[in-house]
């Protein structure tokens, strides 16, 4: 999206009173700089490199001194041409004051390249701070001298939890968090079917993912999320 010539941009400083449960400016995959003021009219963004199918959750401590319905901050989500994919998540400011507005539970679509934070208005727009999470992994299963080995890897900003993985002809795995990557082997052969259920993000769930091999090929699989909104 171009910017108009008229937006203003200055940087400002932290939020004040940021919900202690967040880091507040710290931490996450949000945009540099975290806050900044438009007076309008004018359209700024900001692009975060895109985990495709990965579950985005923004928070944005932000204000208007004329609050209006063409006055928003979001996200939406670009491909490798910079043409919007997706829908367009967007919150209005309601008050001069900034005030934290949640858009939770974003699934960036297969072919996103970018997560691309936007504030717009025709008047005038302030925000104190932008935080943005993703919420992803990933399998990979492989086969060598009978042995299956199933590779997991956190591919988001957000630490997993409860984690199952289950292997065609190999004994139960017990269940795991998922910080960076973790790898399971057992002994086994294609074809076989590597399958991890149960991923907790802070907000719900992740869908089951599965890796399957057969007799030297892999076929990857992840079904629709089923995580809350």
């Amino acid at each position: 999206m171009r910017e108009l010539l008229f937006a203003a941009v200055l940087l400002l400083g932290p939020p004040s009173g940021a919900d202690p449960t967040m880091p507040g400016c710290t931490g996450g995959i949000a945009p540099d700089p975290r806050g900044s003021v438009i007076t309008g009219p004018g359209t700024v963004h900001t692009n975060v490199e895109a985990v495709p199918g990965g579950v985005y959750d923004l928070s944005v401590w932000a204000g208007s001194r004329k609050p209006g319905p063409t006055t928003a901050t979001g996200l939406r989500f670009v491909d490798g041409d910079g043409v919007q994919t997706g829908r367009t998540y967007a919150r209005r400011p309601l008050q001069n004051q900034p005030k934290r507005y949640n858009s939770y539970g974003m699934i960036a679509p297969p072919d996103a390249t970018a997560a691309q934070f936007f504030a717009t208005t025709t008047t005038e727009i302030h925000w104190d701070c932008v935080f943005l999470r993703v919420s992803a992994y990933e399998v990979d299963l492989e086969a060598a001298e009978d042995t299956l080995k199933v590779t997991v890897t956190n591919t988001g900003s957000e630490p997993l939890t409860s984690l199952k993985l289950t292997v065609t002809g190999c004994a139960d795995f017990p269940p795991f968090a998922l910080e960076d990557q973790v790898v399971r082997t057992c002994a086994g052969s294609p074809p076989a079917t590597a399958t991890v259920s149960g991923a907790l993000y802070w907000n719900g769930a992740l869908p089951d993912r599965s890796e399957s091999l057969d007799l030297g090929h892999g076929i990857g699989h992840q079904p629709q999320h089923t995580g809350r909104r």
